[in-house]
């Protein structure tokens, strides 16, 4: 796998994590993905960068492959509340950096999210889906589809824009990317004006094109 690019580690193959592995194929990332069925990892294989045959409640087996190197790991197997319990436990002690888990149900979620895990879903194959594009861009917190050209974005602001005023970043002219809110620690600025300087800790409400939320998007290059 390519140092340079996002190491992903997907963890069961049911309907979900076969979601996950086939959005994230669309990306430039590396993705491995593990499962104990022999047929799951076959028919993944042509999704992702590496697949392989590992019962992830062997300890042993998750530190050969060496997942504390991985940048996400993601639990698909929300159906064995115990197993992903305790695979969650081990990738936390094995310092993976962001853990995302399927929850069976809202119980399941709260345990998930006791340990520390970085990202709790709840199961339907359209949440695999969204995660698979949202996976990439950290930045987004929040993002609502209006029609087939525009979505509605919540982020996180950029670190190359902080500071800069709104009209310095030209992103309307360029990209069609409109600011409607900026959200701060004890207030909301309603569709700034153009002098606004963007602080460190902003969240920006946006409409922009779906075209630039795609990998090759101006948003989607953000990551």
């Amino acid at each position: 796998m390519k140092k340079d690019r996002e190491q992903i580690l997907i963890i069961g193959l049911g309907k979900f994590g076969m979601s996950v592995a086939k959005s994230l194929s669309n990306y430039e990332c590396d993705v491995m993905a593990i499962d104990k069925s022999s047929e799951l990892v076959d028919k993944v294989s042509e999704f992702v960068t590496h697949a392989a045959k590992v019962d992830a409640t062997d300890v042993d087996a998750l530190k050969e492959l060496g997942v504390k190197n991985f940048d996400i790991a993601i639990i698909g197997m929300g159906d064995d509340l115990e197993g992903s319990i305790m695979i969650a436990l081990t990738l936390k002690e094995l310092e993976v950096p962001y853990i995302v888990a399927r929850a069976r149900d809202d119980s399941h979620a709260k345990l998930l999210n006791m340990i520390g895990v970085n990202k709790v879903v709840q199961p339907e194959k359209d949440i695999g889906e969204r995660l698979g594009k949202t996976l990439m861009h950290k930045n987004v917190i929040e993002r609502m589809e209006i029609g087939k050209e525009f979505s509605i974005v919540e982020i996180e602001t950029p670190k190359d824009w902080v500071g800069s005023r709104l009209n310095q970043l030209t992103i309307r002219p360029k990209h069609n990317i409109n600011i409607l809110c900026v959200e701060k620690e004890n207030k909301k600025i309603i569709i700034p004006n153009a002098e606004y300087k963007i602080e460190k800790g902003d969240n920006l409400m946006i409409i922009a094109p779906n075209k630039e939320l795609e990998p090759n998007g101006f948003l989607g290059r953000l990551g």
